[in-house]
């Protein structure tokens, strides 16, 4: 069970307290983000591991979100989790617009320093709304107007920060929030609830979300460079890949928000083994313990971090990868289908004649790969479970990565006892492997050399570890001054590693 938000802390305690009870196993690990756990708005975790995406993306544009000032359209509120740590994670953003069920904001041309510090005051103001935003922070033609507004006047400042039309003198609270998904803006951000862009095939209906019918608009009208998600379910399926076929840059819920749930399954995970240090007298009690998941906290989220980073990352190289290499990676798709692992249906994937036609030049897109890197590392994690793998030599060695350096330093010892070390080995040896390699290595690898997943992970670690691959990755990252040039770098090693791999196998 995971409620890791703290206004449902108290269901996570009710639920810890009912297995502790009963005597079951997990103790008060049955339930994340209790009292005595992980709060998730305070980490800002899950708009943190978002803002790695984001970052990663405009670094794709030769942009440094963090020193060159951006502008943003965003679905939320300070009050929110996702939205409020989110815009607050640039002291250089512009917010030009942004909604939620009951306002909207405007701020045409904003200074990024005042409206920051305007921001983080309404984040840390309980229960704030944007009517407590100080309209005199607001630059001239912006202003909060209602949701429900029959008739908003558009001023001047509106029509260019928002890209509407001339002829244009009042807009409806709905017309305005759709102007504002389609401003063109560098960010749209999604903090919030709901789904609100849809691809122009799809009906209102398709979307599943009701409530905001009124206001959602097509793809093809989105006029942002980056989409971030760090909501869940801001666009349907079909909607991204139509965004990614107009060059705009974003992954899927799945992989933006990771951050939260990731962060939930180390807390699970970290108890569990705290319960083994205080049965050996390795912590002196409940309290000490508590204590030291609470010292923790920094060094867990930057695990979490790392693997927002790490994986954004993946489908950036597995879109040069598959424009290099498409029937391939066509290929890995039919084995997920085959294997009943990906649905054409459910998960919007196109035929492969479409796929075909339309990615030669361009490689699979942003939203497909980060649904295929999902699945695959799904198919993998139940494939090489049954293996000798995560018993093996290099298996039992990357055990000791999953958790913080603290625990690491003080308590290895005592990581073998852990009742899921071999469900941890591996998540992280699949998590790493298609991180780096790509999702069409191992599928490939067991194809040529006739080897399961367990001999073909093996290999690959040998290798890695012979061939120094960890140190070789970091001076890449260290030396690259660009993006780009770093991404080839990496491109190359991978191929040249894998190469090895196989002749290895």
């Amino acid at each position: 069970m995971v409620a890791a938000d703290k206004g449902t802390a108290h269901l996570s305690d009710t639920a810890n307290g009912v297995s502790n009870q009963y005597g079951f196993w997990l103790g008060d690990a049955f339930a994340s983000g209790g009292s005595v756990g992980y709060d998730h708005k305070k980490v800002g975790i899950t708009a943190r591991g978002a803002w790695e995406c984001v970052k990663h993306h405009f670094a794709n544009l030769g942009i440094d979100c963090q020193k060159e000032p951006f502008t943003v359209a965003a679905i939320g509120d300070m009050a929110g989790d996702v939205f409020g740590n989110g815009m607050l994670m640039s002291r250089v953003t512009k917010l030009v617009a942004a909604f939620n069920h009951a306002h909207i904001f405007i701020d045409p041309t904003p200074d990024a320093s005042v409206s920051f510090a305007e921001r983080d005051r309404l984040f840390k103001l309980p229960r704030s709304s944007w009517r407590d935003y100080n309209v005199a922070l607001i630059s001239k033609g912006g202003g909060i107007f209602d949701r429900g507004a029959k008739s908003i006047p558009i001023t001047p400042e509106m029509r260019t920060a928002l890209g509407i039309e001339a002829s244009v003198a009042a807009l409806s609270g709905e017309e305005l929030i759709r102007a504002i998904l389609r401003a063109p803006v560098d960010l749209l951000y999604n903090g919030g609830i709901g789904t609100y862009v849809k691809a122009s095939s799809e009906e209102h209906q398709d979307a599943g979300d009701r409530a905001n019918d009124r206001v959602r608009v097509d793809a093809r009208e989105v006029r942002a460079r980056v989409v971030s998600e760090g909501g869940n379910l801001g666009l349907t399926q079909k909607g991204r890949l139509e965004l990614a076929r107009q060059g705009v840059l974003l992954n899927t819920d799945a992989i933006d928000n990771s951050g939260g749930v990731d962060m939930s399954d180390h807390e699970v995970n970290i108890k569990i083994l705290m319960s083994i240090l205080l049965k050996a007298g390795a912590l002196a009690n409940v309290e000490a313990r508590n204590k030291l998941l609470a010292e923790m906290t920094d060094q867990v989220a930057d695990l979490c971090l790392a693997d927002n980073d790490n994986q954004t990352l993946a489908i950036t190289l597995d879109v040069m990868r598959s424009k290099a290499a498409l029937d391939e990676h066509l290929d890995c798709i039919d084995a997920l289908v085959a294997s009943q692992y990906l649905s054409p249906q459910d998960d919007s994937v196109p035929a492969r004649a479409v796929l075909s036609r339309d990615c030669a030049d361009t490689g699979l897109p942003r939203p497909l790969l980060s649904v295929l890197l999902g699945e695959t590392k799904r198919y993998l994690f139940e494939a090489v479970l049954p293996t000798t793998f995560p018993d093996s030599p290099e298996g039992a060695s990357l055990l000791a990565s999953y958790f913080p350096q603290r625990l690491q330093k003080e308590y290895a010892q005592h990581f073998a006892a852990h009742p899921l070390k071999r469900e941890i080995v591996g998540t992280v040896a699949v998590n790493h492997i298609v991180n780096t390699a790509g999702i069409g290595f191992v599928h490939g690898a067991m194809k040529a050399s006739g080897k399961d997943a367990g001999e073909v992970f093996a290999a690959f670690y040998r290798v890695s570890n012979a061939e120094g691959a960890a140190k070789a990755r970091a001076a890449i990252h260290a030396e690259a001054k660009d993006a780009a040039s770093r991404q080839a770098k990496l491109l190359a090693f991978e191929a040249a590693l894998g190469a090895k791999v196989l002749k290895a196998l």
